[in-house]
């Protein structure tokens, strides 16, 4: 039950403005420090949790380029490339789906998280695929065509 309490949600957010106004009226000795302090968790809540959504993704899209190069650069031929290659974006895209629903506010805000995560994968691919070639370097044109289509 404790540690629900320093996880930023909408409840909690609430509670700790109903505080907020509360609390200078039961203690009226107090109020701007009240205030203050009630809006500094706050503040500190929103961006700490914005800063968290951030690095996950950035870990996520990060080991999901380097999967991928594994991938393409351990194959033997194309066709087994493009399955791993597959398999590991539809890793991503599940867990960049779980992120979303679990971070978002409303069905807006889901999809647009959901949204930023493949085109941040989008831009990895991009700057990860000028190390290939041929055949190679035809998965990553395919990887970042299908990441277009879903976004």
């Amino acid at each position: 039950m404790f540690e629900d309490i320093f996880k930023p949600n909408l409840v909690n957010l609430l509670v700790l403005g109903a505080v907020g106004m509360v609390l200078p009226k039961v203690l009226p000795g107090m109020p701007p420090a009240v205030g203050t302090a009630v809006k500094v968790v706050i503040d500190l809540l929103t961006e700490s949790e914005a800063e968290a959504a951030e690095e996950l993704m950035e870990a996520l899209v990060s080991s999901t380029v380097a999967e991928i190069n594994g991938h393409v650069s351990q194959a033997d031929d194309p066709a087994e490339a493009r399955r791993s290659v597959e398999r590991s974006l539809a890793r991503f895209k599940h867990k960049a789906r779980q992120r979303a629903q679990r971070w978002g506010a409303d069905h807006d805000d889901r999809h647009r998280r959901y949204h930023r995560h493949l085109r941040r994968l989008q831009q990895a691919i991009k700057q990860s695929q000028d190390q290939h070639d041929g055949w190679q370097r035809d998965i990553f044109d395919d990887v970042g065509e299908i990441i277009e289509e879903t976004a």
